[in-house]
Order: structure tokens, then sequence, then C-alpha cells
């Protein structure tokens, strides 16, 4: 996949057309290196503008985008004065560069945001209308590149040109001459390291077009010199012709069919491959299928953290637990010693510092004569009685210790357990608010310190809790779905019956399922249809068969001193099934 100058001149025309003249009405930002722009022209069009180093680009989304960063950054902020409720008024792409300038005009003057798709050296810049920088989303100090200082009131500089041939200008000589430089690699690799603006994927297209084979090396004939300088032409002037054609290509595996590259023109050396409505249709295709868009990616990274750390501290306290466990299993020994002393007493003399004694010392028979003598220190300042005290205080302490010790441990097996719930709740999480329903979990639990601002913002809604989410299987059956622990506590417990079926992933963190059917029979299909979610709704989301218990939810029972969604059952039955929710019935 190659965001390339050709990608970037076709997203130009896409967004000419549909997008200048519009408002901007809405402006967010997905993560701290994006941003999302909602421009109406007509009806609402979502812009996503990315410098992310995996998957720069700009492109028109299908949905709108949502905040994702915790606090708006000074860019954002600047975008808000000068950007928010401005128009669109053009469009300009310099030729064959990765660089997108788009020019809003509004009460302040116009601006330009400029996108600089560069890989990990991608940008986003808003300059002024006298060329100076306002803001940028990644800032450049001099330290770091002095040839173009990217920071505010900084004049902005554009991008250097690059040291190679300009593909408008070639003819067939100079074409020749610059690839004889390329020492190494097959053509498409030399078009790439000899001619400005051609990207890997368009320099296999071109040899492909003019030969009929993607990798092609050592000496060729004139006419395949002749046939790729007119391809570069017809392919290189596209920004010009506006012939736009935009393709997907796809490749198999044994998982299935698989969309890995996109282009603004048909992508003619895939063999399996096939036009598409839009450059961004293309481009979505392709990035969704590698990894889905997270508008949520910066609360995700700042929970995990959280929860992270308490789990750090919670598995330190088990460790530590159990250590004094161990130590417990040591205070028979101790009391036996006690005893030995006061037994052999009159054989201590003074100042004796070690009591050493037959392994039998009462009498017992002996079982192994090899056994080691019994050796207990002995403090010299003390009697032999003092010296028994002494040990029989320490047995008594381990002794209380190891009353004590199990429940502890106990209780803070049952705090890693709800954390790692927690994890996975955010991991499933698909919107802001269930995310901050985690974050109100983590509040309440005692694990986030008091904070006047995060108080009120999680005390809004008091204690309510949400509705769980449901969906009426093909036959009928009404089945109900927790989202978050306590979503969880409140289905099981507060929205079932007795009589309805109950479902979980077995032994991983997820949703409880409620199937209502009052104890009638229910039908495989709905069984199946209610541990599908279940699977999927849980830490084993991503394993190819997932195990699913199920009982009645009579079964299930409040875990004793555990936190809201926190469960024991009983008489469960277990089905296998594949996490996926394909041919739903409904909507949820």
């Amino acid at each position: 996949m190659y965001y390339d100058a050709l990608t970037l001149a076709a997203v130009a025309d896409e967004l000419t057309d549909h997008l200048v003249g519009g408002r901007v009405q809405k402006i967010v930002q997905p993560s701290s290196l994006s941003l999302g722009l909602e421009i109406y022209a007509g009806r609402r069009h979502p812009l996503l503008l990315s410098a992310e180093a995996e998957r720069p680009g700009v492109f028109l989304l299908e949905v709108k985008q949502r905040r994702g960063t915790e606090t708006p950054s000074p860019l954002g902020l600047l975008l808000q004065k000068y950007v928010r409720d401005s128009r669109l008024t053009a469009v300009q792409q310099p030729i064959l560069e990765r660089v997108l300038r788009l020019t809003f005009s509004g009460e302040d003057g116009p601006v330009d945001l400029i996108c600089e798709i560069m890989g990990r050296y991608s940008n986003i810049i808003l300059v002024g209308p006298d060329h100076v920088i306002l803001d940028s989303i990644k800032r450049v100090p001099p330290s770091m590149n002095r040839y173009r200082t990217t920071l505010p009131k900084h004049p902005y500089v554009a991008p250097p040109p690059q040291d190679k041939e300009n593909p408008l200008a070639l003819s067939l000589t100079s074409l020749c001459l610059a690839l004889a430089k390329q020492a190494e690699g097959d053509l498409a690799r030399q078009l790439v390291q000899a001619v400005s603006g051609i990207s890997p994927i368009l320099a296999r297209e071109m040899v492909y077009r003019a030969s009929g084979e993607v990798e092609l090396s050592g000496a060729f004939e004139p006419a395949i010199y002749e046939k790729l300088l007119k391809t570069m032409d017809e392919l290189l002037r596209l920004p010009q012709t506006h012939a736009w054609s935009p393709s997907v290509a796809y490749e198999e595996d044994e998982e299935g069919r698989w969309p890995v590259a996109y282009a603004p023109y048909e992508l003619t050396h895939y063999p399996d491959h096939e036009g598409v409505e839009g450059i961004s249709a293309a481009i979505r295709r392709v990035l969704q299928a590698a990894r889905p868009l997270d508008a949520y990616k910066q609360v995700r990274l700042r929970l995990h953290s959280l929860i992270e750390g308490q789990l750090g501290r919670q598995r330190a306290r088990l460790a530590s637990l159990q250590r004094s466990l161990l130590g417990a299993t040591k205070a028979e020994d101790l009391r036996r010693r006690a005893q030995t002393i006061l037994a052999l007493a009159w054989t201590i003399r003074p100042g004796q510092r070690e009591l050493v004694v037959d392994p039998t010392p009462l009498g017992e028979p002996v079982a192994d004569s090899a056994q080691e003598p019994l050796r207990i220190p002995l403090d010299p300042t003390l009697s032999p009685s003092e010296n028994a005290q002494r040990l029989f205080k320490a047995y008594r302490k381990m002794q209380a210790a190891g009353e004590e010790v199990p429940a502890l441990i106990a209780q803070t097996e049952l705090e890693i357990a709800y954390l790692q719930q927690l994890s996975t709740e955010v991991d499933l999480a698909e919107n802001r608010p269930q995310l901050d329903e985690v974050e109100r979990e983590l509040y309440e639990a005692g694990y986030l310190p008091a904070n006047a601002k995060r108080t009120r913002m999680l005390g809004k809604g008091g204690g309510a809790v949400a509705a769980a989410f449901s969906i009426r299987s093909q036959e009928g059956y009404l089945i109900l779905m927790g989202r978050n622990s306590q979503q969880n506590d409140d289905l099981t417990f507060h929205r079932s019956g007795p009589d309805d079926l109950w479902l979980h992933a077995h032994g991983v963190p997820g949703s409880h399922v409620i199937i209502r059917c009052g104890g009638g029979a229910v039908a495989e299909e709905t069984l199946h249809l209610a541990a599908r979610l279940a699977a999927y709704y849980s830490a084993a989301r991503h394993e190819g068969r997932v195990q699913v218990d199920w009982t009645a939810r009579r079964h299930v029972h409040r875990l004793k001193g555990g936190r809201a969604g926190m469960v024991t059952y009983g008489h469960e039955q277990t089905v296998v099934v594949e996490p996926a929710l394909d041919d739903l019935p409904e909507e949820f």
C-alpha cells in the first residue's frame, strides 16, 4: 500500500468535486496525529487527515469521526478558531508532490491546512495568509531539521525537491541514461530510484504494462524503453486528464480473499483486481481490512495504562502474600524446636550458641540412620526457657498469619480477575460512552484518585445502569447481552428469570448473555447465535474456536467477595462456536 503523489492527485480531484464551497461544521481529533473534518456541501462529508506513520493520507470516510484524544491540542484549538464555520475554497497539489493544500476562508481570513503525506515524515500544518506557521500536528525544531523548522511563528518552507529526474520532461535518451545510473535492482526498482514521483507500486504497474512482466532485469530491447516512456507519460498525466479509474487488488490465503493494494488507476499487474467508485472508497477498503480505524485509540491506551498499573500492584501483593503463606508452613517446625529446647534444657550450658540433638531426641524409633542431626541456634545471653519462649512467639505469629493470608490471597486474586475483566471491556468497547463506563467502574472501585473534575464527569447519570443490548433470533427468542461489569450484574440478577438460559465464554473475561425462554426448549440455532455473541464479546474474540458455557440462570451466583459481574455457576454444558457476527437477524 502506497499513498503516493498520484493517489493524492486523485484525492484532490475528489475533494474538489465534492467539498469545495462546503462549510466546515465540525472538527475532531481522533488521535494525536490525525484530524477529522465534517464538511457540509449539500450533505455531510467526513474527511480524515492523518499524519500517522503507519497510515498517512487524506480521504473521505463513510461515517463521521469521533474525538479520541483526551484534551484538545494547540493545533486543534487553532482550527476551531480559523477553520470551523469557514468554507473550503480550494484544494491544490504541487505537480507530482505528496503535498495537499486545503484553503479555508472564514471570519479571520484565509488559512491553508497543508497535508504533507510522506510516511513517517508526514505532517499537517496550519499556515496563515502571511505564509507563517500557526501550528502543526508535529512540531519540528531546528535541532531535528535545520532546513525546515516547523514551529509556530516560523515561515512555512515547502519540502525540498527530490534529486531525481522530472518524469514529465523525460525523453527516451534521458530515461535510458537515468536508468543506466542505477546499478542495483530490477527495472521497477531503478525507476523508483531514478525518477521523481514514482512509488514502488506505480513502478511495477508501469513495467508490467510495458513488458507484460512485473520483475524485469538485465538488458532490454529498445522497444521496452519506448513502451515504458509511453506508459509513464499516460499514467503521470492523469492529474491533467482526470481519467481516473480507481481499483483495488486482492490476494487469497487459507483464510479468504483480502484487499492488499489500491491505486487511482487499474492495477493490471495484480491478477485479481476490480474497479472501485472513488479513490477514497479504495483506500478505505484496503485500510479497514488491514486494521480498522479506531477513533478512541488514545482513550484505550490511557485506560489500559491505568489498569496495567493496578494489575502490577495487585500481582506484587499476591506474590508477597504467597511468600508469607510459605513462611507460615514453617510454624510447626518452630514449635517443635521450642519444645525440644524445653525437653533438653538440662543439657544446655550457660553461653551455649547451638543445640545439636539426635533426629529422634525423644526416644522415637529411627526411620533413617543417615538423617542429619537437628541443629537449633541459641541466643547465648538467654536462658533455655527464654530461648524456647522466643521460638514460641515466632510460632504464634506465623500461625496467625497462616490463618489470615489465604483469605487475603483469595481477595487479591478476585481483584486481579476484576481488573482483567475491565481490560477486556476496554478492548471490546465500541464507543466513547462504553469507555467512560469502564473509567467509572475504576473510579467507583477506588482505583482512580479523587479528582474534582473527574468526579463531576463520572458522576453524570447517577448510579443508573445502561440497558443491556438486545437482539431477537429468527426463532423469536429475545437475547440480551451485557457490555460491561455493571450491565452483566444487572442483566444476570435483575433482568432475567431463574429459568432463562445464561451463557459466558469459558475461562476468560467477557459478556454475560441471556436467552429469555422461561425454561422452555430453545432452538439450536438460537443457542448457537447467543453462544457466538458470548464468544465475540470476550477476551477470546480473536481465536478460531471458543468454548461457551451455558446453564439455567438459577445456577449462577454472585462470587462471594467479588465485584460486580463476577459470578460462579454450575450444571453447565459447553458448546464450541466461531466468534463471528455475520448474518445477524437485525442490528444491535
